[in-house]
């Protein structure tokens, strides 16, 4: 991934890419901890979802600075969650929100993402599109897919890097895509039964 340009407080800078709030920035702290989601991607994933994003309700987990999220309100879902255990960037995110005038319609959680997926079965399950982006090497990946397997938003779509193998089946969750940048694989998943009521 290249650099991307650092601007005041050494913070780094993306740009949303479409919809009400195409071309704003969006900071993220600068360093490993958080890797925004490249530009390029996040262009050719929204266009792959289309308009299942209009009025849906968004989790972004490992959120980052929330790129995805906010991507996704200025296409024009109704609500994102972020869902992320660094305080910075949690901070950002929520200066983010303030700065496009969406607070009212994101929801921060401040935890670890497979902690907080055990509580959350019921919420999970209502939501419409879920972003799960793992740092790369993290070995716990295989089960938070597992957890939102067992309790299936609509979609998931899943970043992660291209040496990484994705079952085509995870509970009622079904592998039906998949789109390849560089290094970089995006996997798509979709709920084939709710548990609760048996409804695709």
């Amino acid at each position: 991934m290249p650099r991307l340009k650092t601007g005041p407080q050494h913070l780094a800078q993306t740009r949303i890419t479409a919809g009400a709030w195409r071309g704003r920035v969006v900071s993220t702290p600068h360093g490993r901890e958080v890797r925004p989601t490249r530009a390029m991607v996040r262009q050719s994933v929204f266009d792959i979802l289309g308009n299942r994003v209009v009025g849906a309700r968004v989790l972004d987990l490992y959120a980052g600075a929330g790129t995805v999220g906010f991507e996704a309100l200025s296409r024009g879902a109704a609500t994102a969650m972020f869902v992320e255990r660094e305080r910075e960037a949690l901070a950002l995110i929520a200066k983010t929100a303030e700065r496009f005038g969406c607070r009212d319609r994101c929801s921060l959680v401040g935890a670890d993402v497979r902690r907080w997926l055990r509580g959350a079965t019921s919420l999970t399950e209502e939501t419409d599109v879920c972003y799960v982006d793992a740092p790369y090497q993290d070995p716990e990946l295989e089960s938070v897919l597992e957890l939102l397997g067992a309790a299936p938003p609509r979609l998931v779509v899943c970043e992660h890097h291209r040496a990484r193998e994705i079952p085509q089946e995870i509970g009622t969750l079904t592998r039906f895509r998949e789109a390849r940048y560089g290094l970089t694989t995006i996997s798509f998943l979709q709920r084939t039964a709710a548990p609760s009521d048996g409804t695709a």
